[in-house]
């Protein structure tokens, strides 16, 4: 055996200085000391070490190779799956969103601009509003969209990568996969971009599967590669949920803080940036601590990455927010009027007669669409009509317990409707019955003026002061009775209108023949719901028909008086526009004319005895506007069941009908009581009104006519009145000219206005 030092030893073997065995140990400078047996054990113990961490090293690097191949294919297989198998391509244009849309209500203001009135939607409250970076980083001034402060409040918090990603962020979401398994912080949190945020509020792809996660980015990376960033920050700013039934900026701009989203203060801004996370936990309404909390991590974030000045920061966090967090500021109510019932009714209508939509899926696009409406609700006389219909003393119960109902339609004269009620008393529902609408009731005598005597003067049948016979008239069995029980022998146009008579009338639509008066009805003055056994002497000429009218188009009936003889159908908007502003439906102010302008004339002159006349069936009125003329009907149907009152004004005419729900007398103390309500609904729609004159014809003169015989007075009639004529009338040369009076003698005298006579302070004669 060679002699060896210690030194030639730890240079053999330079792996350790001593063997440990146990608590034996070795120092390799004594080894000489040592039998062969003992330096054998010590190398044997040496390599079954040296073996075994060989082991461990070949384990690690078989499970290190084993996962990385592993990782490989996972990663090959998701590649594979997310480029050949994943469709990710989307449906939805971002230039032009077919999402849910809060529908929006304007009105009139009175000065001709438009201001919001009421908004309506069925699950998403969401209104939506552009935002063009260029604009709102310049701060312009005329910009109304989503502020650049509030823009990159969001970016700052949820996805600061979001200028540089291509719509996901791969190291956050590998960072997010990781810390599922092996913790590297103590929260969760997401690796979704907005892009990705804005794919799932989209699609509302809810899956917890894998798949859904690369469905998820697959389509960011689309939206990505296909629209702007600006389009695809837009979309996502009006699509999220903020709480409280709200999504998107602008509806929780309103609620939260009572203002339109371009005059939010940048700490409003983070305010609304911080709800996204957890909206009821950060709500500034229901938990403003938590709420403070993050809005200054917002702003810290917001300074941080450069979009706030540190002035602009320091101030934000120390200013104090003012949440109002109020419902009514969006400008919802949770029973509409009667108005906007039938307003949703009627946009419905003409979306499935335009579009060929069914009646639900028209429903659904009203709330959904995004509509922008202009109405036609004049907003201080509805709330006045509301208010009388509600008051107590309207509350009339007859000896069933029945509650007496009512219902009313005011409009102006080209057709747009100013204020409806549907019933008395309370209203509590959407969109129920009502009976300005709903109750297709007899029209009794107001039926009169708009079938028999309107025609019949336009047809030069009659005129103003034609003598007709109130006498007892068989027409095929069946004889006309009039209220009062007799017959009264010969009577004008004006006084048989005046005091509602009812033979003649009838005898008017026999004239005409009942067909050609129906038609009148149904063509010219747009009455939709009387039916074929209307065509008869009774329900034409007295009001007892089958079928009935509304109070709605009764009062566009009675409009031709008014304004020149033209019918207007009734509507109660002008037009309904999208999002973009395109114009969808629009109600134009077409009219047609229904009756001659000279005729419309003589027709208004006739109804005014109605309100004036010393026998007039409606005088009472004449107490409710006393600064302005009033022309109009009263009705009653068979046993009193139906009460009606339908008259006008220089601004508005109005119809009001009253009855029970089943047929049933009314008390005839109550007789008045559809006059009543007329008259205090109008008389509160002219309250601060100019005094204002109907405009006549100028093809209309005024006449002194000979209540004897009913032509043309001259100056031996001993009773006289003034009466409307057309000029055609006045001409000898035509079939319908009116001459002077040949019963009396006496020379011709001045029109009316010129020369008054002492004996015309009435229209009506003495005998009436």
């Amino acid at each position: 055996m060679n002699n060896f030092d210690g030194k030639d030893l730890y240079s053999f073997d330079n792996s350790a200085n001593k063997i440990e065995n146990g608590e034996t140990s070795f120092d390799l400078n004594d080894f000489s000391s040592h039998t062969a047996e003992e330096t054998e054990v010590v190398k044997e113990k040496k390599q079954k070490k040296q073996d075994r961490k060989q082991r461990i090293i070949k384990i690690v690097l078989t499970v290190f190779l084993v996962g990385l191949i592993t990782v490989s294919l996972v990663v090959g297989a998701f590649m594979f799956y997310a480029f050949t198998m994943v469709d990710p391509t989307m449906d939805e244009d971002l230039n032009n969103l077919a999402l849910d849309f809060t529908t929006t209500i304007y009105v009139d203001d009175g000065d001709g601009d438009y201001k919001e009135y009421r908004r309506l939607h069925s699950q998403f409250n969401r209104i939506w509003v552009d935002y063009d970076e260029e604009s709102a980083k310049e701060k312009d001034p005329s910009y109304t969209g989503i502020p650049y402060n509030l823009a990159m409040a969001f970016v700052a918090i949820e996805d600061k990568g979001f200028n540089d990603h291509n719509g996901v962020d791969w190291k956050r979401t590998f960072a997010a996969f990781v810390n599922e398994f092996l913790p590297i912080s103590n929260s969760r949190f997401g690796g979704s971009t907005i892009t990705q945020q804005l794919v799932k509020n989209l699609t509302d792809d809810r899956s917890q599967k894998a798949s859904r996660k690369v469905r998820e980015i697959m389509r960011a990376r689309y939206l990505e590669d296909n629209y702007a960033k600006a389009t695809i920050l837009e979309c996502y700013l009006n699509t999220i949920p903020m709480g409280n039934g709200t999504y998107g900026v602008e509806v929780a701009a309103n609620y939260y803080f009572g203002k339109r989203v371009k005059d939010l203060t940048i700490a409003e801004c983070a305010s609304l940036a911080s709800i996204t996370k957890a909206p009821t936990y950060y709500s500034p309404d229901k938990n403003p601590e938590e709420n403070k909390l993050r809005r200054d991590v917002v702003l810290r974030e917001m300074y941080s990455q450069g979009y706030i000045t540190e002035e602009e920061y320091e101030k934000a966090v120390d200013s104090e927010l003012v949440v109002t967090a109020d419902k009514s500021v969006l400008n919802q109510n949770e029973v509409n009027s009667y108005f906007i019932d039938a307003l949703i009714n009627q946009v419905s209508s003409d979306l499935s007669e335009k579009y060929g939509y069914d009646k639900s899926h028209a429903d659904q696009m009203f709330y959904n669409g995004g509509y922008k409406i202009y109405a036609t609700v004049d907003v201080e006389m509805q709330e006045a009509a509301e208010k009388v219909f509600a008051d107590e003393a309207y509350n009339i119960k007859n000896k069933n317990g029945d509650v007496l109902q009512a219902g009313i339609t005011i409009m102006d004269y080209e057709g747009r409707v100013k204020a409806m009620v549907g019933s008395l008393g309370e209203k509590t529902d959407n969109r129920g019955w009502n009976n300005a609408i709903d109750a297709v009731r007899q029209p009794g005598s107001t039926m009169k003026p708009i079938a028999a005597y309107a025609p019949a003067i336009e047809q030069d049948l009659i005129h103003f002061s034609s003598i007709l016979n109130d006498t007892k008239t068989n027409y095929n069995g069946w004889t006309p009775v009039n209220w009062y029980g007799s017959y009264w022998g010969n009577v004008t146009t004006q006084y048989a209108l005046e005091r509602s008579i009812n033979a003649i009338p009838v005898y008017l639509v026999n004239k005409l023949k009942p067909k050609n008066s129906y038609d009148f009805l149904t063509q010219k003055l747009g009455i939709t719901t009387l039916n074929e056994e209307d065509i008869n002497l009774s329900p034409l000429g007295m009001g007892g028909t089958n079928g009935g009218l509304n109070t709605l188009e009764s009062a566009a009936a009675f409009a031709i008086f008014g304004n020149g003889g033209r019918y207007y159908e009734p509507t109660f908007y002008t037009k309904v526009t999208n999002q973009d502003g395109k114009i969808i439906l629009e109600h134009k102010t077409n009219s047609k004319m229904a009756i001659s302008e000279d005729t419309a004339t003589i027709m208004n002159h006739l109804l005014q005895t109605v309100v004036y006349g010393s026998n007039g069936t409606g005088k009472g009125a004449a107490g409710y506007i006393s600064n302005m003329k009033i022309y109009a009907k009263t009705g009653t149907s068979n046993d009193q069941n139906d009460l009606w009152f339908v008259g006008g004004t220089p601004y508005y005419v109005g119809s009001c009908w009253c009855g029970y729900k089943t047929m049933q007398p009314i008390a005839k103390s109550y007789s008045g009581i559809a006059m009543k309500l007329w008259g205090n609904v109008m008389s509160k729609a002219h309250s601060g009104l100019a005094a204002k004159e109907f405009e006549d014809s100028p093809y209309a003169v005024e006449k002194y006519y000979c209540k004897t015989s009913g032509d043309i007075a001259n100056s031996g009639c001993p009773d006289k009145a003034v009466g409307w004529y057309k000029t055609s009338n006045l001409d000898p040369k035509n079939k319908s000219y009116i001459p002077i009076c040949t019963a009396h003698e006496g020379d011709a005298i001045s029109d009316p206005g010129t020369e008054p006579d002492t004996d015309t302070s009435s229209n009506t004669s003495s005998n009436d």
